[in-house]
This record gives structure tokens, C-alpha cells and sequence, in this order.
């Protein structure tokens, strides 16, 4: 008991409370942060029911997880966490683990779509990483604990109610941004939300209209004052009208009793096309898909919103996950856009700016392939400048070269 008072009391006056991460909240330290269960559960939902978010999601999941990430060579002067929790891993089967296997049951494809769909439908995503395969810890499982110097003391994996405790150093934490909570990232369908609400309303109020045959509501009239009687036998067969299990029999109505719609709505009130579709445009915007990509119009139109598709939404992201890898192995990683067909137009014209930068004289040849990460060429003359004939005399020596003399001709 002594003990743990001197330790209660050294902690107070001599420890280092100085905070690494000024971003970190003091009423934070110790919390446990999680997603969004509401939203997190209702997001999953819509992913399963709604078409506009399943195509959405996928698209932009199936577009990352066909990327592959190009792996160079270690990042000087910097000691990665993956270097602090396993001194002895080199990572020289890095690129294999990112771009074939990263364990023995999962192709890079699946736990990079996994990843993409985390991030569409949470906002985070995790990786653990065990010293020879990246594995996947699924957002509702995963809470983040605020940590004292460091923004995150540890990551508490509860797949089976029971808390499995991880350290900072062996998670990959991926986020997207947050306007109140620095641990945990914020869904870009969460402002989505409601639009969702609204075509779920919409679906179910048409559902329901055909699921009741088209009568959503009725009404007996009749000119005369009808008995008692009378009116619970009309009560007792309309009971048995039942059009949605098939029992439909006809009904007698005698005594100038007759049968009105309470609704005076008809199929064509009922079609929500124009109005479904603006409310499935929002979320595509939500998620960052151009419309034209879910609805293309001509073929040149295509082009252009995919490339745009590529560069505003799938590359950032994509580029988000390779920042956290990057920063988690110390490996200089790039994504290798050369091979997405949408892109290849614009290496090609990088590729003839670098061209025309070497035949400039302003790059030498291996400069040129560092920047399309290409390895450098072994021979002497790659690391050489190339002189431009037409500049050739004036640029080493004004007595040779340039305009040949009358001896010479």
C-alpha cells in the first residue's frame, strides 16, 4: 500500500505529463473512443439494402484494392514503429506482402477492399500487423484509448466480448478527418444520413401501396342511416379482404352502400424516379462518385468524370491508406497509377515532359526514371547531361561549334 502511494505521489510531482500531441484533448485522456454505433449500424444496413450505397461503396472499395503500391527502399533517418516492436523484421518481403499476400488466407485484394469499405462506411480502419502478415481488425470491434504523452495509449480489439489489449506500435491506424475527434475518423456518408432516411421512407410507402393492392385506405358510403347491425357485418367482411395473403373473395355490399379510396392517389403519383434519383445523386456526392459514372452519358464524358473520379476521390483515399503504411514501416511507397487504365493518358504525358526535360538538358536520364519510379540505368552516360546540338557550341566552348566556317563547307 505504501508502494503504490509513493508511486501515486512520484506520478504527481516528478512525471512527465508534457503532452506529445498537442492536437489531444486534456478531458480526453484515459476515454475510450469508438465509432458511432448509431450511424456505424445504420451505415451497414444501407449498405446491404440500398443500391445507391452498395454500388457506391464498392466501387470506390474495388478501385483502391486493384491499385498496387510501388515499394522502395527505407526512409533514412527515421525509426518507423514497426522497426520499435520488431527490430528484427527488414521488410524485404514488403511489396509481396502489400501487393500479392499479406497473410496466408487473404489476397491483397480482399483485405484492401476490406479496408475500402471500413473507411466508406466508419470513417476508420485498422491493421494488424504481427511481424510477417497485415490482418484486418473489423471498426465495430475496435475502440481507441486516449493516451497521457502519446495521442493513443493503446487499441482494444472485442471480437467476442472479451478485451484484447494492442499497442500503439503494433496497429495501423487509417482515419479520415474528424471536426471534434481526433481518434476516431468521421464516415463521408454520414452527412448522408438523412437523404437515406428519406428514399427508405419512400420505398416502404410504395411497398406498402402494392402490398395492399393499390388501396391504401377506404371509406364505406352510403346515402341512407345504416343500423348497428348492419354496420358490423360490413366490418366482419371487409376483415376478410386481405390482398396481401392472396385472400381476396368478393365482398356484397347491399344497401346502396358503396366503396370509396381514401387515397386519391394513383401508379402514377407513386413513381419516385425523378425524386429517388436526386436523393441517390446526394449520396454519390456524399461518397464522392460524379453522377455521370452511375448514369455515363457519351463515351468521351466517361473519360473525363472517371479520370476526375480517380484523382478527387480514389487516389486521395488510396493515398490516405499508403501515408499510413508508409509512416508504419518507414518505407518510401508510392501508388503506382501507370497501371490504372483511366490514368494511363496522363503518364503518358508526364512521360514526354520528362522526355522533353532530358533532350533540354535540364534532367539527366536516371533523374527522369526516379521520378516514374523506375530503377536507375547502370550505364556511365544515364547520370549525364545531354547537350542540345543546337546550343551545343555556345554552351562548353563559343570556338567550336555553332554555325560550321567557310573552311568547313
Amino acid at each position: 500500500m505504501l508502494n503504490k502511494i509513493k508511486s501515486i505521489l512520484s506520478f504527481n510531482l516528478l512525471g512527465d505529463n508534457t503532452k506529445a500531441m498537442p492536437e489531444q484533448p486534456d478531458s480526453r485522456y484515459g476515454q475510450e473512443h469508438t465509432t458511432n454505433q448509431w450511424d456505424a449500424n445504420n451505415l451497414y444496413n444501407a449498405y446491404n439494402l440500398f443500391e445507391c450505397v452498395n454500388r457506391g461503396v464498392n466501387l470506390i472499395a474495388n478501385s483502391i484494392a486493384t491499385m498496387p503500391i510501388d515499394v522502395k527502399d527505407r526512409i533514412p533517418n527515421y525509426v518507423p514503429p514497426s522497426k520499435l516492436k520488431f527490430p528484427f523484421y527488414r521488410g524485404n518481403d514488403l511489396s509481396v506482402l502489400l501487393n500479392v499476400a499479406p497473410n496466408p488466407d487473404q489476397d491483397r485484394v480482399e483485405l484492401f477492399t476490406g479496408i475500402g469499405i471500413d473507411l466508406m462506411l466508419t470513417g476508420n480502419a485498422f491493421l494488424y500487423f504481427d511481424g510477417n502478415h497485415l490482418y484486418r481488425l473489423p471498426v465495430i470491434y475496435v475502440k481507441v484509448k486516449a493516451g497521457l504523452n502519446r495521442l493513443v495509449e493503446s487499441i482494444i480489439y472485442t471480437p467476442n466480448g472479451v478485451d484484447i489489449y494492442f499497442e500503439p506500435d503494433e496497429i495501423i491506424r487509417i482515419k479520415y478527418g474528424s471536426a471534434t475527434n481526433p481518434y476516431i475518423g468521421t464516415s463521408p456518408l454520414s452527412s448522408a444520413i438523412t437523404s437515406l432516411g428519406i428514399i427508405d421512407k419512400m420505398n416502404t410507402y410504395q411497398s406498402n401501396y402494392f402490398k395492399n393492392s393499390t388501396i391504401l385506405g377506404v371509406v364505406l358510403h352510403s346515402k341512407n342511416i345504416l343500423g348497428q347491425r348492419t354496420k358490423e357485418r360490413l366490418k366482419r367482411e371487409l376483415s376478410s379482404y386481405r390482398p396481401d395473403t392472396g385472400a381476396n373473395k368478393p365482398i356484397v355490399l347491399d344497401g346502396d352502400v358503396t366503396l370509396e379510396n381514401l387515397s386519391k392517389q394513383t401508379n402514377r403519383d407513386l413513381d419516385y424516379d425523378v425524386s429517388l434519383k436526386n436523393r441517390e445523386y446526394k449520396v454519390d456526392h456524399a461518397l464522392g462518385i460524379p453522377p455521370t459514372i452511375i448514369d455515363p452519358g457519351t463515351s468521351t464524358t466517361i473519360q473525363e468524370t472517371t479520370k476526375l473520379f480517380y484523382i478527387a476521390t480514389v487516389i486521395p483515399l488510396m493515398q490516405r491508406i499508403v501515408s499510413s503504411l508508409e509512416r508504419y514501416f518507414g518505407v518510401d511507397m508510392k501508388i503506382a497509377t501507370g497501371e490504372v487504365p483511366a490514368l494511363i493518358p496522363d503518364e503518358r504525358n508526364k512521360a514526354q515532359s520528362l522526355q522533353t526535360l532530358v533532350n533540354s538538358g535540364i534532367l539527366t536520364r536516371n533523374e527522369a526514371r526516379e521520378e516514374i519510379r523506375y530503377g536507375k540505368h547502370n550505364a556511365e552516360f544515364a547520370d549525364d547531361l545531354i547537350i542540345p546540338a543546337n546550343i551545343a557550341g555556345s554552351a562548353l566552348d563559343s570556338s567550336v561549334g555553332g554555325r560550321p566556317s567557310n573552311a568547313d563547307k
